[in-house]
């Protein structure tokens, strides 16, 4: 077997040494090298730690907030029934815990938002109870008012030669700025907590349906009649009502057309009444336009007669007749109770015609949030539910009003 000598030798060789630099010097430069380089050492693998820790968390909130992807990102239905758990188990028990990892938007001053899928049913359901609320313009804001503008257009473009001295001024459009408030609704459903705690029972749906009927009239309510005191939504018909045309109307008022009689139209007052409101808006909001009558009023409109007793709505092509079931002159009816009925004679605003979206702005402050209070009344559990809701009209030409009145 062959043998392998291994000789050490000193990293500085000893005859290189001297009185100045003596062996145990030496060792005690090398020992105290030794341990800065583990002192170094050890702050290098502390600091590595703390990376991996900060990617970790990283990591974990990535995670967490996959399984709160918006319904774009993932299956709608799944987001729906995540969420709906979630405010399920809220309601049922207190726990928010649940709402914290399917929501990352908490009320500050205490409660939580409703949920998107939940909060998106809710005003589904509003739009049913409340027609004109799915029919406007809607603005979710973060702030407490919001403003637009609009410009009244005066046309300055004018003709020029090629080399024609240019004006140094035009006409400039007038802008006139609106502001819309808004100001809280409350509504506070409240069962026995047997209630909730029984499994069978869609504790959920029962709370969207009493918040959703509750919200929704006292909003449709506003945006017909409503004052507009104090940020809450001023109503259509609380602006003035004058039969001046656009061309020469005050901003803000809206135009009526007159139904042909001053107290009790007839078919034929009635026929020519609509086909003169529909034509009468202008021809840029028809394309969206939408008319609002009452179902007492919708009837007495399909059941218009011409002299010899036949029906103006009828299949052989007459004066009323659309290709679509539901609509007049080719435009869509929605019915709402807010206007009047025709019964109601002189001065009743009987019918509304508009491009809605242009015409009005609802203006809904992060939508509805609520909170639960099992404590102030032992054995029921309240859900106060907040709101902050505002409006107010938009264009004033794009809606005109039908109206009980002699031309």
């Amino acid at each position: 077997m062959k043998h392998i000598k291994i000789e050490t030798r000193s990293a500085i060789p000893l005859e290189t040494r001297n009185a100045d630099n003596p062996p145990a010097d030496s060792l005690e430069a090398a020992t105290q090298a030794v341990t800065e380089l583990r002192t170094a050492a050890t702050a290098f693998e502390t600091r590595i730690g703390e990376q991996l820790t900060g990617f970790t968390t990283r990591l974990d909130e990535i995670e967490a907030r996959s399984q709160r992807l918006p319904a774009t990102a993932r299956n709608e239905n799944e987001q729906r029934d995540i969420e709906m758990r979630a405010f399920v188990n809220f309601m049922r028990t207190g726990n928010d815990a649940e709402i914290r990892a399917a929501s990352s938007t908490p009320n500050a001053d205490g409660g939580y938002f409703i949920l998107p899928q939940v909060d998106l049913t809710i005003r589904n359901m509003m739009e049913d109870t409340s027609p004109l609320l799915g029919l406007v313009e809607t603005v979710t804001i973060s702030s407490s008012s919001y403003e637009r503008f609009y410009s009244k257009g005066n046309r300055g473009a004018v003709w020029v030669s090629e080399t024609e001295t240019r004006p140094t001024d035009t006409a400039r459009p007038e802008l006139i700025k609106h502001s819309y408030g808004v100001k809280e609704m409350y509504a506070q459903p409240v069962g026995t907590r047997h209630l909730f705690e029984d499994a069978s029972i869609d504790v959920a749906g029962w709370f969207n349906q009493w918040v959703a009927n509750d919200f929704a009239l006292s909003l449709g309510d506003a945006f017909w009649s409503g004052d507009g005191v104090d940020g809450k939504p001023r109503g259509i018909l609380t602006h003035n009502i004058v039969a001046t045309g656009d061309a020469t109307r005050a901003w803000g008022d809206i135009q009526y057309i007159p139904a042909g009689h001053a107290s009790a139209p007839t078919d034929d007052n009635l026929a020519k009444a609509l086909v003169a409101l529909v034509l009468t808006l202008h021809s840029r909001f028809r394309g969206n336009a939408r008319l609002i009558t009452t179902a007492a009023n919708y009837i007495r409109f399909r059941q218009l007669q011409d002299s010899a007793k036949r029906f103006l709505w009828a299949a052989t092509g007459n004066l009323l007749e659309s290709a679509e079931n539901g609509s007049i002159l080719g435009v869509p009816v929605a019915i709402d109770d807010h206007l009047d009925d025709i019964s109601v004679g002189a001065g009743a605003n009987i019918a509304a015609i508009g491009d809605f979206r242009q015409a009005y702005v609802h203006v809904s402050r992060h939508g509805i949030r609520t909170e639960r209070d099992a404590v102030t009344q032992p054995g029921w559990i309240k859900l106060p539910s907040y709101a902050r809701h505002g409006g107010g009209l938009g264009d004033s030409r794009a809606v005109k009003i039908l109206k009980i009145a002699a031309e």
